[in-house]
């Protein structure tokens, strides 16, 4: 009995490891929080499209207390795609959103 023992035990720890290893490595990202922020923001200014891509570009310092959260997304619709960059405006130190702006680019 002893022998059947030691291997389902080890058996049960390891798979309690392989399941709990996946939640692990995909941790959300300290950005995403801002990424569901410039995806509402540009579904709101173009409820006609879909947002079909999405890019983080990055935390880039904005004066003193501020930093700027860059993220450029694609769209479809209207028989078009097209570029949106959003840039978050937001305090450094609390990550308070200050400001939201848009742009529509070529690429």
């Amino acid at each position: 009995m002893k022998s059947l023992r030691q291997p389902l035990i080890y058996m049960i720890l390891v798979t309690m490891f392989v399941m709990a290893a996946p939640s692990m490595a995909y941790a959300e990202p300290a950005y995403a929080k801002y990424g569901r922020i410039a995806m509402q923001e540009a579904a709101n200014r173009y409820p006609e499209a879909d947002i079909i891509d999405y890019k983080y570009e990055g935390r880039f310092p904005s004066g003193t207390t501020n930093a700027e959260e860059r993220f450029v997304l694609w769209l479809r619709g209207a028989g078009s795609e097209f570029g949106v960059r959003v840039r978050i405006q937001v305090v450094a130190d609390t990550g308070d959103v200050r400001d939201v702006q848009l742009e529509e680019i070529n690429q």
